[in-house]
């Protein structure tokens, strides 16, 4: 599992990394280890703009968030995209309940009846 940060009209600034990779790390029940993250950090029009692009299972999760703190920002961006990735896991693991196993024997009951 690895985050990149990239910030746009901003310094790059530590504690924004840090809490990025913390709450990305939250994910991890989610996620697999080869699973990407990109997040970026923008100023555009004097409000903070977030993006997070996460690919994992062989999908892509994406979400933006505006807000005129940073990291309240920060923090419902994160929280949108751990709920898409929770929908995404629901369907993955419902659709493999759906499947009767195939033990073999269903021909062995056919030619018994």
């Amino acid at each position: 599992m690895h985050l990149e940060v990239t910030f746009k009209n901003l310094r790059p600034r530590d504690e924004i990394r840090s809490r990025a990779d913390a709450l990305y790390q939250k994910l991890e029940r989610f996620l697999e280890p080869a699973s990407e993250g990109h997040l970026r950090v923008a100023i555009e029009h004097g409000l903070p703009t977030l993006e997070l692009v996460v690919t994992a299972h062989g999908e892509v999760h994406k979400a933006s968030e505006e807000h005129e703190d940073l990291r309240t920002a920060l923090d419902k961006l994160f929280h949108n995209i751990e709920n898409q990735l929770r929908r995404t896991k629901e369907k993955r693991l419902d659709g493999r309940a759906d499947v009767p196993p195939h033990d073999g024997f269903d021909a062995l009951d056919e030619a018994s009846a």
